[in-house]
């Protein structure tokens, strides 16, 4: 379409003459062109819309019916011309023709993206601050060591560790900043801290920080820490399987600031709003807050929102193999409340049950039959469940997990997953990392009939 104010800003007119300048933009990828007025009108007229020439290539060489016209053109073009008969041959080649077909239809596409970099690029060199701070960064003489620090901050992404570990200060209420670059080292985090030397936290991936050289480069890092600032940082270390049991790093982070507690947020059940999410989007809560840190096997996934901040998640499975044959339903029937997770910040009495049920009242009629169970290992009862008017049924026997050399549990699926990842056995895993064995009590099954 033709853009008539940019064209009266750069041109001057708002009646130009048939062979006059306008300033059109391509209706696909939005560039903005200069073309004569009486070609682009004719152009728009015809279309109803002004496509550029890149675009009209790129949709032309999608669409089978052009692509079969231009090769049928180009075969009668070169059965007239007897000096055109070796290209004719090599035409008649199917996987010749798919090629130059193929390079046709990349070209093209080619044309629109480096169009569309250059236009982008224009635009942003236009802007003098950008301008400035390019022509300063290009003027700097540093280092090669600095070099290459700045090259690695840039070239980094979050790991999933960070991005947790992030989550959880912001949820416990902690001011931090990401990646503190102290002299040759770039750290993962600091906390300022108003009393006490500000914090210093390195995430540890078990793996790569295993390895002979990466253990060298960490004692340095942290010999540059104490010899040089010892009454300003103080270094802390979170390992990955440490993050497993997101009660410690929590009680950790609070250990650390001196936070005795999370502060509670009151609200109204009428103000919850509850909807089907998917299993990526509870993730972060239940890796931070349920002793199984992950969605299971999946299913159905409900949320619970207050203003679009999910505050509990309830996570309905298919049955596992100890649940196949129950009583009257068949397999189809019967889904598991694998997951119940709350915010810490949003407990308040009844909440859970009331949770509950609306999840229930919203799963597909076709499920007659819900099941869950109550670990009591950690203290829990069913007392939620009985709220719901869910019925016990019968008892599981115990079942194992592990413990830490520091008190910490760890479930025994979580610690096998680690111990495939570091391709070790799930004994001598937990043997190297100080874990062991332990049973716990039995847990309650619970049945709750539609």
């Amino acid at each position: 379409m033709i853009n008539w104010n940019k064209t009266k800003e750069k041109y001057g007119y708002d009646k130009p003459k048939r062979t006059q300048l306008v300033i059109v933009e391509c209706d696909v990828c939005y560039v903005e062109y200069s073309f004569q007025y009486y070609n682009t009108k004719k152009n728009i007229e015809k279309n109803n819309k002004y496509i550029c020439l890149s675009c009209c290539n790129r949709l032309n060489y999608n669409n089978k019916n052009y692509v079969k016209k231009q090769k049928d053109g180009v075969k009668n073009w070169a059965k007239k011309a007897d000096f055109r008969t070796p290209a004719l041959k090599r035409w008649e080649n199917k996987n010749y023709r798919d090629r130059m077909v193929s390079i046709r239809r990349k070209n093209a596409n080619d044309v629109v993206l480096n169009h569309k970099h250059k236009i982008n690029t224009t635009n942003l060199w236009k802007d003098n601050d950008y301008r400035t701070k390019v022509t300063a960064s290009l003027n700097k003489d540093e280092t090669k060591e600095k070099q290459a620090i700045a090259r690695e901050q840039q070239s980094g992404r979050e790991s999933g560790l960070e991005k947790l570990f992030y989550s959880i200060l912001d949820d416990v209420g902690v001011e931090y900043a990401k990646q503190k670059q102290i002299g040759p080292w770039s750290f993962d985090c600091v906390i300022p801290r108003h009393d006490k030397p500000d914090l210093l936290v390195e995430y540890q991936g078990d793996y790569w920080h295993s390895l002979k050289d990466r253990k060298t480069k960490d004692r340095s890092k942290a010999s540059y820490i104490t010899n040089n600032f010892p009454h300003q940082y103080e270094l802390k270390y979170l390992w990955e399987h440490e993050f497993k049991c997101k009660d410690k790093i929590i009680e950790l982070i609070k250990y650390w600031m001196g936070i005795t507690e999370i502060e509670i947020t009151d609200f109204d059940f009428k103000d919850v709003k509850i909807k089907k999410i998917k299993s990526s989007d509870c993730k972060p809560l239940l890796s931070k807050y349920h002793y199984l840190p992950n969605a299971g096997r999946g299913g159905i996934t409900y949320g619970a929102h207050i203003d679009d901040e999910l505050m509990g998640v309830c996570v309905f499975s298919s049955v596992g193999r100890q649940n196949i044959a129950i009583d009257g339903y068949k397999q189809n029937e019967v889904r598991e409340l694998s997951r119940l997770c709350i915010h810490p910040r949003y407990q308040k009495h009844n909440f859970a049950s009331w949770f509950i049920s609306r999840c229930i009242k919203l799963l597909d009629i076709k499920y007659k039959c819900i099941i869950s169970y109550c670990d009591t290992t950690f203290n829990h009862n069913g007392s939620v469940y009985k709220a719901c008017n869910f019925v016990q049924d019968s008892i599981v026997k115990p079942d194992y997990w592990y413990v830490g050399s520091d008190g910490w549990t760890m479930h025994k699926k979580t610690l096998y997953n680690h111990a495939i990842k570091m391709n070790m056995k799930e004994k001598d895993y937990a043997e190297s990392n100080g874990y062991i064995k332990v049973y716990g009590k039995e847990k309650l099954r619970f049945i709750y009939k539609r």
